[in-house]
């Protein structure tokens, strides 16, 4: 009769989820892996080989893919023949034997991975100094004349009888970036102001600007922001602002533009405020007190700084090459903007042929805007050198708004609806390269980054892409709240893109034949509230169409059943409130896009869209069992973002692997865990974007949940080798009224995250707690936050701690705590937020002097905080 061995836990069972968890961290290096060959790919072209660290990193990632993919096989082999032989019998032995030595070895390869990834290989790309990079640099060190009228102009601020600034000049002269040197400076504790505002690329849409005002002054995100008028905020505005003394800065606002519609206090002796911004036009605003104009380098300086971005390699590559160099730089006619750009474009170019194709092409790109001709020829020069596929997303760009950002994710979510490309990581690419190169410029101001359009550019791109005989494309583009009616057009058949934003129109009527239409975008006509019946029927043609922000459209029309092409269909940000029948046609349909629909009701036309890759519905229809069950009809699902009010909903998806996997953004609203009241969210493996209103979650692990708790019994029977597993793609979490939470620990399984807020969770009194980062982690030498761009901590009435050691935080724009009385000391030193452009805002008063610093120098750094806005050096 033979022995038999009844273990509390199944082995087989332990090791497969073991080396799946290992597979899974694998793909992810691969991710990675593959990201920095491609960079490694163009920065080859430009410049010197790569640095040995990166290819030491390469070599390192090739030989543990090795290890892993014959571990792998390996275990299969052995799996297969030891489940033969069930578990009651003496095998059990050696089923056991093999579970733990496979435990240790899969452990092991995954510290290892983790070792890679953490090593953060992509900051060697900064240490390259490749050509490019380093001319953004060297754009930020202005010649003599720019640095002698920067000092000019701070001196005149100075003067009590100067409120309001105007730089006035040509377009690509270098206005933005002077005024944003000015921010820099107006930062300084000599100048005492209480707010710096900074508002770029203002636009025609004056909430647009009290909008942006609104979340310098922390107005933006309360609730009832976004329902008030214009007058209303307006007023807010002005309150908040009348009792303190502010710097405001605009950059290129509208000829008629006033301060008191916006709800700005107009600057006076008395209140000591000032307003700066940039213009084109002199003599154009009554109220300003002095203007400046901000002129064009001299050719001695032009030749300097152009000289500078070719770089002397290059430049001595030929001997003829100066004298071509210098003809290019004379063609920049002093705009700095455009000898950055020409000069990144030849700083590769090292041969003859190349310098005289480039001399022909700036002369004969020669096209024709009012007041502007010479811009215009230098950017289509430029163009000139783009491959044809990102010439097509350059122009594309132009369909967004002109003012306010462009949402990256938008931006790639279209491109990829058009076939421009073919997946996330070539659009986020691209828009790198398009940076890069001047057509686009970064705006960092909110989490998830936006991009915005060079004026210049945008207007090259519709004046190629309205000329009809020499464009395969033909827009249509119009915005402005002076637009109360659809675009008259001669002949629909011509257009293949159309663009209508941020206008005043109510109804569209028209009965258009568009037989090249591909692309419709009518974004941000808040007042757009009805569509007619007839508006679709001839668009047979139709790819993407985009009606986001249109905020009192309420439904759609059935004869959206005759857009049989449309792949790519977006109603965020309106008041819908059922899905047409019709959309059951559109069975090329690959992304539906619902986020923040709070009215949507009916969505029961989702099952009848078989093709669907990516279906959003965050803050918007809450996912019950039903709805659950049509979306796993959708076998072709890539991404989900979803909302989820109930616990057992949560549980049944985040038990169904491939839908948790394709999870992106999940917002959790009022929602009540079971089974002990821990949210579990290994399941979620490439989620980014957390979101919970909740008062009924005690915890929040990262963990794996097994039968009959086997996390614990693991670590009885093998000791302390249960790996954590990470939230390596989690890039935001905000967190409000979770009023049962003690601590938030599992953030160290978040190494990606950027933006952290936690506000009126009364029961919090530590992030991250020592004692269970030991238990969980069995080190704490990791430091969390080490990509950390935003944290907001808010109304938490027992916060003791934020982290037991300082924190370097590197990367970190913008710090707020408030209404935390039981913090009294932060983890800081003097090497925290170390960067040129930090905001951190504290309370003043009582609270501030109780804080507890690092050091004697921790405490001089931060001594000269005036505890609301500051910019450390």
């Amino acid at each position: 009769m033979g022995i038999f061995f009844l273990l509390p836990w199944d082995p087989l069972r332990y090791i497969e989820e073991k080396l799946e968890a290992l597979q899974i961290e694998m793909q992810e290096l691969n991710v990675m892996r593959n990201d920095l060959l491609r960079w490694v790919s163009k920065e080859e072209k430009i410049g010197p080989q790569s640095l040995p660290e990166v290819k030491d990193w390469l070599l390192r990632v090739e030989k543990i893919e090795v290890d892993t993919n014959l571990l792998l096989k390996e275990s299969v082999s052995k799996i297969q023949r030891l489940s033969t032989y069930g578990f009651c019998s003496l095998n059990c032995i050696s089923t056991y034997m093999y579970s733990k030595e496979v435990a240790k070895e899969v452990a092991t390869m995954l510290r290892n991975v983790e070792t890679l990834r953490w090593e953060r290989i992509f900051e060697f790309m900064a240490k390259r100094a490749s050509p490019k990079e380093e001319k953004k640099r060297l754009a930020f060190q202005p010649v003599v004349s720019q640095e002698m009228l920067l000092e000019s102009i701070c001196s005149r601020i100075m003067e009590e009888n100067i409120g309001t600034l105007g730089l006035y000049g040509k377009s690509g002269i270098g206005k933005t970036t002077l005024l944003t040197q000015i921010k820099n400076k107006l930062t300084e504790e000599v100048y005492k102001f209480y707010h710096v505002i900074f508002v770029g690329a203002v636009s025609k849409d004056i909430e647009s600007v009290q909008d942006e005002i609104g979340k310098m002054l922390d107005l933006f995100y309360t609730r009832n922001w976004r329902g008030k008028s214009r007058e209303e905020k307006a007023t807010t505005i002005y309150e908040v602002l009348n009792r303190t003394r502010f710097g405001l800065l605009l950059d290129d606002i509208p000829k008629d533009l006033y301060l008191e519609e916006i709800g700005v206090p107009y600057p006076s002796r008395e209140n000591g405020c000032k307003v700066i911004f940039t213009t084109h036009d002199r003599g154009a605003y009554k109220w300003v007190d002095h203007e400046v104009e901000v002129t064009r380098l001299s050719s001695q300086e032009s030749w300097q700084f152009f000289e500078e971005r070719v770089g002397e390699t290059t430049l001595a590559s030929h001997p003829d090459i100066p004298k071509l160099a210098r003809v290019i730089a004379e063609k920049c006619v002093g705009l700095p903007m455009f000898l950055c750009i020409i000069g990144d474009a030849m700083a590769g170019k090292k041969t003859i042929k190349e310098w005289r194709d480039a001399v022909h092409v700036l002369v004969s790109s020669t096209a024709k805007i009012s007041g502007s001709e010479e811009v215009f020829t230098i950017s289509k020069f430029y163009y000139e050198y783009l491959p044809v596929g990102e010439r097509s997303c350059f122009l594309y760009c132009a369909l967004f708004p002109e003012y306010g950002n462009i949402s990256r994710q938008d931006l790639v979510d279209s491109w990829i609806g058009e076939g421009m490309v073919s997946d996330e990581t070539k659009g986020y690419e691209m828009i790198g390269d398009l940076v890069r190169m001047g057509f686009l410029t970064e705006n960092k101001e909110e989490y998830g980054y936006g991009i915005k359009m060079e004026e210049m550019s945008r207007k090259m791109a519709l004046a190629i892409t309205s000329d009809v005989e020499r464009c395969e494309e033909n827009f249509v583009v119009r915005g402005g709240n002076i637009i109360k009616e659809m675009p008259e057009v001669k002949d629909w058949n011509l257009i293949t893109k159309m663009s209508v934003t941020c206008t005043q129109i109510e109804n569209i009527s028209a009965y258009p034949q568009c037989s090249k239409l591909t692309t419709l975008i009518l974004i941000g006509n808040k007042n757009l509230k009805c569509i007619s019946d007839d508006f679709f029927r001839r668009m047979e043609r139709l790819v993407v169409l985009n009606l986001s922000f249109n905020e009192t459209l309420s439904e759609l029309p059935e004869t959206v059943s005759s857009l049989v092409s449309l792949q790519f269909l977006n109603l965020s940000w309106t008041s819908i409130k059922r899905l047409p029948l019709g959309l059951k046609e559109l069975k090329r349909l690959i992304h539906l896009d619902l986020e923040h629909t709070l009215e949507l009701k009916d969505v029961e036309v989702i099952a009848s869209l078989l093709k669907l890759k990516v279906l959003r519905l965050y803050r918007s229809v809450s996912l019950d069992f039903s709805l659950m069950k049509d979306i796993q009809l959708l076998k072709s699902l890539k991404e989900l973002s979803l909302t989820v009010e109930e616990g057992a909903t949560l549980e049944g998806l985040l038990s169904i692997r491939w839908l948790a996997v394709c999870v992106r953004r999940l917002h959790l609203d009022e929602i009540t865990i079971t089974d002990g009241g821990i949210l579990l969210l290994n399941a979620a493996l490439n989620l980014r974007e957390l979101t919970i209103y909740n008062r009924h979650i005690p915890a929040i692990n990262v963990g794996r949940r097994n039968r009959s708790n086997m996390i614990s019994r693991m670590s009885t029977c093998f000791g302390n080798i249960e790996e954590i597993p990470k939230l390596w793609n989690i890039r935001k979490v905000s967190l409000s009224e979770c009023n049962y939470l003690s601590d938030l620990t599992w953030l160290l399984s978040a190494p990606s995250l950027r933006y952290l807020s936690v506000t009126r969770c009364f029961s919090i009194n530590e992030i991250i707690s020592k004692e269970k980062a030991i238990n969980q982690l069995g080190d704490t030498n990791k430091q969390p936050f080490q990509n950390l761009t935003e944290l907001i901590l808010d109304g938490l009435p027992k916060l003791e701690s934020i982290y037991w050691a300082p924190l370097p935080l590197p990367v970190v724009e913008y710090i707020l705590i408030r209404d935390c009385p039981k913090l009294k000391k932060l983890p800081f030193n003097s090497e925290t937020a170390k960067g040129d452009h930090v905001e951190i805002k504290l309370p003043g008063g009582s609270w501030i002097n109780r804080v507890e610093w690092e050091d004697n120098s921790t405490a001089q750094r931060f001594s000269n905080l005036n505890y609301r806005s500051f910019l450390p050096h």
